[in-house]
């Protein structure tokens, strides 16, 4: 394991940031640290890096202790969300900052900072652009300068803190792609922190689910996303259909309030909602359509039932919704596909079969 994290806990005065946090993250892969805001995920990657102290616990690198070391000495380097990049300096010197600064006796001569630098700039596609200052780029080009940077000083681990927060939906989703690309070229032990969790799921070899800092999963983002560890982990990781309801002999009762019990919570992704005009087999739940949005190839339904008033979303295709809107009719029926039961008291699911 490239990083051993082990009974970390951190505080801010009352309020706990991390709370005997213990995880061992994989040499030579992607891990995304997942959670909500105050979730602990930026506190653990600054304390990995050295920018932060931990209140307990120890953090090991490649099987050294590293939790009194200072950051120099951790031979990590950090990507920033807002880049921090020198803006009276060139691209090629940005890149070359760290390989500059080194003591005298451990310092690369300039030609061998100058190669160093262009094959960095090549990798992130940025060559041409050496002489501009980053006044004269864009957000994405600004984050791969600052990626190059991180990787000039060769780190033995790469901390990434929300890498492509402050740019927008296009370029962050190509620099996604970019990312995995260029880490399935170099394969160096990366850690990043996000709460975007379609970002993780695409980017990262490996997921930490972190909420009120502790860990409630780790997996494989296919893994946490259809095996969820509890009912946080599931609603967290896309959108999903929440609501009470009550099970007699197989069917499902939706005339269910919050307080009564022998209920169960039921869970359904918008996408494992099927809508249907007619309910053959009476195992259909009717429905009334209160809005809709059409999202490219897709339609978001928003339904209530017409039993117990439960507020649901479908996901479908943009064929069947036109079929469903020109019947001009109601109800229309929902049938629930791969839906999720799960039992408070032992804390366990079952699937919902229909």
């Amino acid at each position: 394991m490239s990083i051993a994290i082990t009974n970390i806990s951190k505080k801010f005065g009352d309020f706990v940031a991390l709370d005997n946090v213990n995880l061992s993250l994989p040499t030579g892969e992607i891990t995304a640290l997942l959670g909500p805001s105050g979730s602990g995920k930026t506190t653990l990657l600054r304390i990995i890096a050295g920018l932060e102290g931990a209140d307990a616990g120890a953090i090991s690198l490649f099987g050294e202790d590293a939790s009194r070391q200072p950051t120099k000495d951790r031979h990590v380097g950090f990507v920033f969300q807002h880049y921090a990049l020198f803006k009276h300096m060139s691209v090629f010197d940005n890149v070359a900052f760290g390989l500059k600064i080194r003591p005298r006796r451990t310092r690369p001569s300039k030609a061998v900072i100058r190669d160093k630098v262009y094959h960095l700039l090549q990798m992130v596609q940025l060559e041409s652009m050496a002489n501009r200052l980053p006044t004269e780029l864009s957000g994405g080009q600004k984050q791969r300068v600052a990626l190059a940077r991180a990787l000039a000083v060769e780190p033995k681990v790469l901390l990434l803190d929300e890498p492509f927060g402050a740019l927008d939906a296009k370029v962050r989703q190509e620099l996604r792609r970019w990312l995995r690309f260029l880490h399935d070229e170099i394969h160096l032990t990366s850690v990043f922190v996000t709460h975007d969790q379609e970002e993780a799921l695409e980017v990262s070899d490996n997921i930490v689910i972190l909420n009120h800092g502790k860990v409630e999963q780790i997996g494989s983002p296919e893994e946490v996303y259809d095996h969820p560890a509890n009912p946080f982990v599931y609603g967290f990781l896309g959108n999903v259909n929440l609501f009470r309801a009550r099970l007699d002999r197989g069917v499902l009762n939706l005339d269910q309030h919050e307080k009564q019990t022998g209920g169960v919570d039921f869970f359904v992704r918008p996408q494992d909602v099927a809508l249907s005009l007619t309910n053959d087999d009476g195992k259909g739940v009717e429905a009334k359509i209160k809005a809709y949005r059409v999202l490219g190839g897709r339609v978001r339904v928003e339904l209530q039932t017409l039993v117990g008033g439960k507020e649901i979303e479908a996901d479908i295709e943009k064929k069947q919704w036109q079929a469903i809107r020109d019947a001009d009719r109601e109800p229309v029926y929902l049938l629930f596909r791969d839906a999720k039961i799960y039992t408070a008291a032992d804390r366990t699911w079952s699937d919902y079969v229909i």
